[in-house]
Order: structure tokens, then sequence, then C-alpha cells
């Protein structure tokens, strides 16, 4: 399921999907730029398991709560995270964006793919048990759970696995 929800993030660095080939070449993502690209995509990754989910729920599960004070501090945390997101997906698009072009001018485009892109991932058999890791991680402060999603992709990068590369490269983790 880790691998999964490590997926999901991993498909959340959406505008790479455009280029598979060109993200081998791209810079790493610092780890704290990753992670606010994740807290900005955070409400729309939601909403798309929510939509996907919708049918496969009891209308109490945690994930079917919109309007919960957890979804108004992600929705609230995501606007802020604005800037830096926006320099995590410029570094995954690198060459492949239109030199003049504002970041800001993708953001439209940015949070349309996102659901599209869960959309796709997402199978029915699977919303049981990402409601239950949605209800488990909800009471998490944003930033942890960004900082979560991070590790686990750092941890479940395709280094070393031929034929494979990571969509959302991350930095790797400095040792102490």
């Amino acid at each position: 399921m880790f691998r999964k929800i490590s997926a999901a993030s991993a498909a959340i660095a959406l505008v790479s999907a455009t280029s598979a080939q060109a993200a081998e070449t791209k810079p790493c993502i610092p780890a704290e730029t990753a992670e606010s690209l994740i807290t900005y995509i955070l409400p729309g990754a939601l909403g798309a398991v929510r939509t996907k989910c919708s049918n496969s729920l009891p209308a109490s599960a945690a994930l079917l709560q919109i309007d919960s004070e957890q979804m108004q501090r992600y929705e609230y945390d995501s606007e802020k995270a604005w800037p830096e997101a926006s320099t995590a997906i410029g570094l995954m698009v690198g060459q492949d964006f239109p030199e003049n072009m504002e970041m800001d001018a993708m953001r439209p485009f940015v949070d349309a793919m996102i659901p599209a892109m869960l959309a796709q991932e997402i199978k029915a058999k699977d919303c049981p048990t990402i409601d239950k890791v949605y209800g488990l991680l909800e009471p998490m402060p944003t930033a942890n759970l960004a900082g979560l999603t991070v590790m686990l992709a750092q941890l479940g990068s395709n280094d070393g696995k031929e034929g494979r590369k990571d969509p959302f490269n991350i930095c790797k983790a400095v040792s102490e």
C-alpha cells in the first residue's frame, strides 16, 4: 500500500509525465522543495482519490469528509506552498518548459493534471485501504505529512533498478 501511496506521490510529479526520458537528465529536487510540491498538490490529490472512491466507501469514511478542519488546513497550507512548489515543477520540466512562460500561468494546468493522473492509478478495491491510511495520517500536520511522503519516496527510489527511473527525482538525503 505504501508503494501505491509513493506511486501516487510520484504521479503527483505530474508534469514529468510529459517526458519520461527527460526526467533522467533533470536535476534532483531538494527535499524541502519536494515537500512544498506535496503540500501544494495535497488537496487536489485528495479530491481525485475522493472522487474515485466515493462509490466504494461508506458516506462516513474519513476520506469522504470534505469540510473537515484538517482539509481546510491542507487547502490553506497548499496556497502558501505554491511559490516553492512552482520551483519544483520548474525543475521537473526543465528545458521542456517555454523559457518565457510564467509558472503562475502553469498553475491551472498543474491543478487539472493531478486529479486526472491519480484517478488512473486508483482501483476501487484499494479505496478501503487508502481510507484507512488517510484516517491514520489525517491528524498529522501538513508539513509532517509532506515530509513523510518525501522520505518514503526517497527510500523507495529506483536507484539500482535497471530500466526504471523515478519520475520524481528527489535529491538523496544527506547522511549525518
